[in-house]
C-alpha cells in the first residue's frame, strides 16, 4: 500500500506501529523521526527512510512548514494500517 502523509508545521503524526515494513521518502519539508530504541533522525526533501515491522515511532514536523512524505507500507491483507501506541 501506498499513502502520502503530511504533518502541519510543528506537528507529529503521534506515536504509532505498523503490522509491516514502512518505507518512506520526504517529499517536502523536514521532520525528526523517533523510533522507540534508536536515536532521532533529521530528514529533509529528497530523503528516505525505513521502519522495521511493528516499531513504534512518531514524526515531528521540523521548521516553520509542512512536513510530506510518501509512505510505502507492507502489510498482510486484513491487517490495519495502523495502531495507536502509548
Amino acid at each position: 500500500m501506498t499513502a502520502i502523509a503530511e504533518v502541519p508545521a510543528g506537528g507529529a503524526s503521534g506515536r504509532h506501529s505498523h503490522p509491516g515494513i514502512e518505507t518512506g521518502y520526504v517529499l517536502e519539508g523536514e521532520l525528526e523521526l523517533l523510533i522507540d530504541g534508536k536515536p532521532p533522525m533529521k530528514l529533509k526533501a529528497g530523503d528516505s527512510y525505513q521502519i522495521p515491522e511493528g516499531a513504534v515511532h512518531d514524526a515531528k514536523a521540523s521548521g516553520d512548514k509542512a512536513m510530506k512524505v510518501l509512505g510505502v507500507y507492507i502489510v498482510k491483507a486484513g491487517e490495519p494500517l495502523a495502531k495507536p501506541a502509548p
